[in-house]
This record gives C-alpha cells, sequence and structure tokens, in this order.
C-alpha cells in the first residue's frame, strides 16, 4: 500500500511540473506572436523594422498596434517614412490621438515637409 502512495504523490509533482512547463511554454509563445505578428504585417506591407525596435515599442509602453497600422497605412501611401518617426509622433501626442488614421494624419501634417512622396 505505500508504494501507492509513493506513486500518487510521485505523479502528482510530475503533473505539477509539466503544467508548469505547459504555461510557461505557452507564455513564451503568445509573448513571440505578440512581437512577431506586427513585425510580420510591416515586412508583408513593405516596410522596415526589426523585432528589437517592436520589442522596444513594448517596452516604452506605445500602443504597437496603433502605430504599426499608421506606419503600414504610410507606407501604402508611398510616403518614406521610420517606424522610430511614426512613434516619436504617437509619444508626444499621446492623449489625443484615438485611432490609426487619427496618428497618420498628424504625422503627414506635422512631417509633411520632411516626408518624401
Amino acid at each position: 500500500m505505500s508504494g501507492l502512495g509513493n506513486m500518487d504523490e510521485k505523479s502528482f509533482f510530475i503533473g505539477v511540473f509539466a503544467g508548469l512547463i505547459l504555461a510557461i511554454f505557452l507564455y513564451w509563445l503568445f509573448s513571440f506572436f505578440n512581437i512577431f505578428r506586427p513585425w510580420l504585417q510591416i515586412f508583408l506591407s513593405g516596410g522596415r523594422t526589426s523585432v528589437f525596435q517592436i520589442v522596444g515599442m513594448r517596452l516604452r509602453g506605445s500602443d504597437v498596434k496603433l502605430v504599426t497600422e499608421a506606419y503600414i497605412m504610410l507606407v501604402q501611401r508611398g510616403k518614406k517614412i521610420s517606424l522610430s518617426e511614426v512613434e516619436s509622433q504617437y509619444i508626444a501626442r499621446k492623449q489625443t490621438i484615438m485611432s490609426s488614421q487619427d496618428l497618420m494624419q498628424l504625422v503627414e501634417q506635422n512631417l509633411g515637409s520632411g516626408v518624401s512622396e
């Protein structure tokens, strides 16, 4: 009987360990896709950025989805601008920007003379 008790205890610890490993893996996978998805969208739209730039945006507290959508719209319009310039406009006026369309228009207004079409 004592052998059966040890086996249940051993199985319990193996189950807990496997659950922790699974939780860590799922967290890593979720984090990876939160960084990889915006990078892939920018890449496929013809824009240029690095994964480190996306990570930096997250660390600075920027709304990655909003900034990348505005950047992609600008790239699709033929504007030669960097993701950093779009993010800097977002950071400067974070409180007034409600959508990626707002941010795109703001970038076009403020950097219009320096942005080539």
